[in-house]
């Protein structure tokens, strides 16, 4: 049995949920063949399991109080963090020849194990989930303290922040598949948080409907997958089609699919549409689904699964095209955004687009693994300081900032704290030298201008992106943090100043991390094109002749295009104005889906005559016609 020492300050009501989290994890620790207490298969079980029951617990701490119920939730996130971060010194270690494959059967007939995989990608998606979301809970004490239905709230973060951490964690495609949904569930919930605001409510269907698409991709590359391959386990599928017992086509369809899947969860065109629209949750739920949970699941799927794809020569190309136009179209939407969270939405959809078409590239995994590590940190930094502009103006987080109407509301005289660390993930995301953003993004740009004709031209584009990103990002900068405050503001409070201080200095610092991961990755992922790097090695390589003129270039175009924006816009021809005003009409296309969706159920509502018989029947027959289809493939 583990046993734990810990007190909650101001409450006791914590106690029995810290007990029963104790008991539990000590029984899954026991189950586990081969196990003690503190290996890494018992701190991964820890970190995934001691959110869900906090989760749980949750309505519990409520009766103790508001106070009680924030610092429980808070606490066990601080408690999931810590072990998240317990697994990295581990999973730098490991090497391919290790025993970091765990795994607990629950059923004989079927393959249907629950398996760890505990090598340094997960673990590090893992860690991300952790650390921010701890530091989410820590800022959610006072950013939500003036607001109803918490316990709904804290409930849904904790499970969030739990179904992270397994999706990351998982070799069982099974469970991997059941956490994936438990994302899904959570997002739509904390999107429509405010069940009595018709447009929050109708922002989380929207998300949940849009990346439907993506979990029937997952589902039905995972039925195919089982359908060839008898496992369920991500690493056996991996040394199967290594060896060649898994048929081209097969690996062709499951690409696609999977592929699918993540479009539709990382908000790639054309099924970005549900993450603008996914602002009406707090600006903490944000951070959450825009840096640590949500979108990086599409992302970890392909960087996990990219090996089963090596032999599919289109596949590449698909996600280097798919990522490519996605950061750039969205790029360009955010340099017309007025609305301060829906800017950094579309500013999130460009850098995952970055991410994605990093995974395309021939040499892009680390790239891309490593600007996503990048992204997490300064767009979580980026969001939570949104959240204390939001709650310095004063009334309910609920609320949207028009910058021009707020503007210089996060001046250095006004919120000093909150406008120097925007300061550093706004410099972060422009690349501008010594910021995390600029090693990772220069090693994506390298890689790509590097590589085949396909990749020069995907990294040219990606170059162009660079200049929009740096309009952007010194637009949203200039009107909210510079100039004279339109409105009064106080200080930051301090449960709010830590996690933006903490998330600044890992922005500054993380870079540092990308040799030891390269290493690490190199030897527990089955993929021949991991370059690994040394510090002085990595410093060598992105810092050259080359790539300072590349980056000083993005830099004095993207203020040139800033400075002179209204004059450009001017000039640009009506059509296409139109055309940007209407987002590319991909939200009029998800209206119009969405109306003949309406109007095919208000059809076949006359086949439901409310007899059982039927209704079993139908589905029977429905169930039977997709099992032919496997059965056929």
């Amino acid at each position: 049995m583990v046993t734990s020492n810990v007190t909650v300050e101001n409450t006791t009501a914590a106690l029995p949920g810290l007990v029963a989290a104790g008991v539990l994890l000590g029984a899954v620790g026991v189950g586990v063949e081969g196990s003690g207490l503190a290996t890494p298969a018992v701190l991964a079980l820890a970190a995934i399991i001691a959110p869900l029951v906090g989760a749980a617990l949750v309505p519990v701490t409520a009766r103790a109080g508001d106070r009680a119920r924030a610092w429980f939730a808070t606490l066990v996130g601080t408690l999931t963090g810590v072990l998240t971060l317990a697994l990295v010194p581990q999973a730098l270690e490991a090497t391919g020849s290790e025993s970091v494959h765990y795994s607990v059967s629950w059923a004989a007939a079927v393959d249907v194990s629950f398996g760890l995989y505990l090598d340094i990608l997960g673990v590090t998606m893992a860690a991300i989930a952790g650390v921010v979301g701890a530091l989410v809970l820590l800022f959610s004490t006072r950013f939500m303290e003036r607001e109803d239905g918490l316990t709904r709230y804290y409930a849904l973060t904790l499970l969030f922040v739990g179904g992270m951490i397994g999706f990351g964690l998982s070799d069982s495609l099974v469970a991997l598949y059941a956490f994936w949904e438990v994302l899904g569930l959570c997002s739509m919930g904390l999107i429509a948080f405010w069940l009595r605001d018709r447009t929050s409510t109708r922002a989380g269907m929207k998300a949940f409907v849009v990346t439907r698409f993506g979990d029937v991709g997952l589902l039905a590359g995972i039925a195919v997958l089982y359908a060839h391959t008898g496992t369920f386990s991500v690493q056996e599928t991996i040394a199967l089609a290594e060896a060649g017992g898994v048929p081209t086509w097969v690996l062709a369809w499951v690409g696609g699919l999977f592929v699918l899947a993540a479009v539709g969860k990382s908000a790639q065109f054309p099924l970005h549409v549900w993450l603008p629209d996914a602002m009406e949750a707090p600006t903490t739920s944000t951070a959450l689904i825009h840096a640590a949970c949500m979108v990086n699941a599409g992302i970890y799927l392909l960087a996990r699964t990219r090996p089963l794809f090596e032999s599919v020569a289109w596949w590449h190309t698909l996600v280097l095209a798919v990522g490519t136009a996605t950061a750039f179209l969205a790029a360009v939407l955010a340099t017309r955004e007025n609305d301060f969270k829906r800017a950094l939405a579309y500013c999130t959809i460009s850098q995952l687009g970055y991410v994605f078409a990093a995974l395309g590239l021939t040499h892009g995994l680390v790239p891309a693994t490593a600007h996503l590590l990048s992204h997490s940190l300064f767009k979580a930094l980026l969001f939570l300081g949104a959240g204390a502009v939001i709650y310095e103006i004063g009334g309910s987080v609920h609320k949207h900032v028009d910058m021009f109407e707020h503007r210089g509301i996060g001046s250095r005289q006004q919120m000093p704290v909150t406008n120097l660390t925007f300061l550093v993930g706004i410099l972060a995301l422009i690349g501008v030298p010594g910021f995390n953003g600029f090693w990772t993004k220069e090693l994506i740009l390298g890689t790509g201008l590097h590589g085949s004709p396909i990749e020069v031209a995907a990294g040219a584009v990606l170059a162009v992106t660079a200049v929009l990103t740096v309009v952007y990002s010194l637009r949203i900068y200039v009107l909210v943090f510079t100039g004279e405050p339109s409105t009064d503001a106080g200080r930051v409070p301090i449960r709010m100043a830590v996690p933006l201080f903490v998330l600044a200095v890992l922005t500054l610092g993380s870079w540092a991390a990308v040799p030891s991961f390269s290493q690490a990755l190199a030897e527990t992922v089955p993929a021949r094109a991991v370059e690994t790097y040394t510090l002085s090695s990595f410093v060598d390589h992105v810092v050259t002749t080359s790539t300072l003129a590349l980056t000083g270039t993005v830099l004095v175009a993207g203020a040139v295009g800033f400075r002179y924006r209204a004059a450009i816009a001017g000039v640009t021809p009506t059509f296409v104005t139109s055309i940007l005003d209407r987002r590319y009409g991909f939200d009029d296309l998800y209206l119009r889906s969405v109306g003949a969706y309406a109007w095919v159920a208000s059809r076949s509502r006359r086949l439901q005559r409310g007899h059982t018989n039927s209704t079993v029947a139908a589905i029977a027959l429905a169930f039977a016609a997709g099992l032919a289809v496997l059965v056929a493939l």
